[in-house]
């Protein structure tokens, strides 16, 4: 008996990625219109970004369904294993209850880890959680390890519109229009499971300096866990120019950093454009 992890398309992983690493993949969904799509499985970064630009009105994001996360328990369960789900902060989807919903039905043979972020943060507390499956069967000690862990994460991005937090409902027009007047760029993160914004920046070079300040002063990284950047969009040109400006991070090459692309998830809310960072403190 082995542990398998169960997670959802907000970590960035792609489907293929998903599969070729053993990740059993839960899809969340975007909607455009009257049509529902599964992320990475009926629609890719590249169309969604597409889609997103030329569309009037803002998409819809849909949690995954306890449907999904019971099927790939019963997969797991009927192999002879046991699963660990690891999801988005339940603080900014219902994906979590859906998969503790699908859990009920399992007493036993499934466990459950809020990664209380998304994302890259998301993304990198699953890839610890695959090291600790090449060692460790006990799904209780690795879920004790990785809700430590979770604690520990650094995630920073910065937004270069505002455009579709005011499409979301998130800005007024107002807001909206001052923000694009001064170049406003928003520095956010995630303190326990929720968006927080560290500081607004004037224009994009600005954002770069305050988005470095803030990597800069994290001298208590962890270079022995996962690390990751990150963009939106279908043109990485603003994580080309921060890399430009600041060719390492925490005292190594940036581009020994992985690289992810953001998905409709949070791409929906934030649009194209962003940059951010996700790494361990110690």
């Amino acid at each position: 008996m082995s542990v398998k992890l169960v997670v959802d398309s907000a970590s960035e992983f792609s489907y293929e990625e998903a599969k070729a690493l053993g990740l059993y993949f839960c899809p969340l969904s975007v909607s455009f219109g009257d049509t529902e799509y599964r992320d990475s499985i009926d629609i890719d970064n590249k169309t969604f970004y597409e889609m997103l630009e030329a569309s009037k009105d803002l998409p819809k994001t849909s949690q995954v369904g306890p449907f999904a996360f019971q099927e790939a328990f019963e997969e797991i369960i009927e192999n002879g294993h046991t699963a660990i789900a690891i999801t988005l902060s339940s603080k900014l989807s219902g994906t979590y209850s859906s998969a503790r919903l699908a859990a009920q039905s399992f007493p036993g043979k499934v466990f459950l880890v809020d990664s209380l972020s998304a994302t890259i943060g998301e993304k990198i507390l699953i890839l610890y959680a695959l090291e600790l499956t090449k060692t460790i069967d006990d799904p209780e000690e690795i879920v004790k390890r990785l809700e430590e862990k979770r604690e520990k994460i650094g995630i920073c991005y910065l937004l270069d519109t505002l455009e579709y937090l005011h499409k979301g409902g998130r800005l007024s027009a107002a807001q909206a229009l001052a923000g694009s007047i001064l170049s406003l760029k928003p520095l956010c993160t995630l303190t326990n499971g929720e968006v927080e914004v560290l500081a607004k920046a004037r224009g994009v070079k600005k954002g770069m300096e305050k988005l470095a300040e803030v990597i800069k002063t994290a001298d208590d990284y962890d270079p022995d866990m996962p690390a990751m950047l990150l963009y939106s969009g279908n043109d990485p040109k603003g994580l080309n120019k921060f890399k430009e400006l600041y060719p390492d991070i925490f005292g190594k090459d940036i581009d020994s950093i992985p690289v992810a692309v953001m998905g409709s998830t949070i791409g929906t809310h934030v649009g194209p454009g962003t940059i951010g960072l996700a790494f361990f403190k110690k």
